[in-house]
């Protein structure tokens, strides 16, 4: 609906008039609902009457200034801020930028013989301003008058312009039809997914592996409530039909792997999971002890794999240190020492389970 404020403004003694130009207006709006144009019309009588911390006057001039239609009427009397209102709108229609200068002022003066000097000089004021004003007789020939400036306004199509769309019409169809139909079949698509149940796939990925020793098989194992179910895994696997109270949910997932570092981490359901996982310690050492025949400890024992070599101590002890990129399920290992039989074996490397080397003269 295109709105268009109008201010009506005259002196006390034209209380009445004023009151069936409201009237007017609202037959008018009657005749113009069709077009959605509607006519808001707002005398003083609109604002509040009581005492405030501004002046009241104030707030009609700043309404006046950003009306579209400015109305005034005027008899025998000027009325006592009736001239201050005039000032305003032709100051904000002056003052108006664009195309649209508003606010549009009509000024009418009700005949009457024994017009009050005021009246005079201020019909002589306005003809400086090179304001045309009109008279009326009575309250029909008004209504044409202000019916006929109306009507050309409406052909202007500036001011009054009627709305192309009726946005409420619109909007009702739109939610009646459209949205409320979206709604219950997002609803249902909602709801058919919530109690769907989900899936998982978990898949793993070693940040760094040995050459020729990739990742071979372990297990994951997915808890969630009261329920563990656990899957071996050699690339990914997937978990079926999770609950769809589960959904979106973080669960617990863990991992375990020979020759890996095991650890439990939380996810979401229904998605992709990537495990990130890492090779422990577990090849990287051979430990032992060096003895002679008689069991006694053997020490400067040269003791190799592949190119790296250490010796052992008065104990006869050795820990012996393989590099990442060297390291293999399987080593060959060698012990030497000057006067002794040189001992070669191929074995298990392990943090835990000591080498026991026995040489012979």
């Amino acid at each position: 609906m295109k709105k268009v404020k109008i201010f009506l403004a005259s002196s006390a003694e034209l209380d009445q008039d004023k009151l069936q130009v409201e009237l007017f207006v609202s037959r008018k709006n009657k005749d113009w609902h069709d077009k959605r144009i509607f006519l808001e019309l707002t005398t003083w009588k609109d604002f509040i009457s009581s005492i405030t911390e501004e002046r009241t006057q104030n707030e009609y001039n700043q309404y006046i200034q950003c009306s579209d239609i400015s109305i005034f009427l005027f008899h025998t009397k000027l009325g006592r801020y009736t001239k201050e209102e005039f000032d305003n709108a032709h100051m904000a229609f002056l003052s108006s930028k664009g195309y649209v200068k508003k606010p549009r002022i009509y000024t009418y003066f009700k005949s009457d013989i024994g017009e009050n000097p005021e009246i005079t000089d201020f019909r002589n004021y306005i003809d400086s301003l090179d304001h045309f004003y009109d008279t009326y007789e009575n309250m029909d020939e008004l209504f044409v008058k202000i019916n006929r400036q109306l009507d050309k306004l409406e052909n202007e199509g500036i001011i009054i312009k009627p709305e192309a769309i009726d946005l409420p019409k619109v909007i009702k169809y739109a939610v009646y039809y459209f949205l409320l139909p979206l709604l219950v079949l997002g609803g249902a698509i909602l709801s058919y997914y919530y109690f769907q149940p989900t899936d998982m796939t978990v898949k793993v990925i070693e940040i760094q592996s040995i050459p020729g020793l990739g990742f071979k098989q372990g297990e994951v194992t997915l808890l969630y409530g009261d329920k563990s179910e656990t899957k071996e895994i050699k690339d990914e696997v997937i978990f079926k039909q999770i609950p769809s109270k589960y959904k979106n949910d973080k669960v617990k997932l863990s991992f375990d792997a020979s020759g890996y570092i095991s650890y439990d981490t939380l996810v979401k359901t229904g998605q992709i999971v990537e495990l990130a996982i890492n090779r422990d310690k577990s090849l990287g050492v051979i430990f032992g002890t060096v003895k002679n025949e008689n069991m006694q400890p053997l020490k400067d024992v040269i003791i190799s794999v592949k190119d790296i070599q250490v010796i052992t101590d008065e104990n006869g002890k050795f820990r012996l240190e393989i590099p990442f990129m060297k390291q293999a399920e399987e080593q060959r290992l060698t012990a030497y020492k000057s006067g002794y039989q040189a001992w070669d074996f191929t074995g298990v490397p392990s943090q835990t389970n000591e080498w026991k080397i026995l040489l012979k003269k």
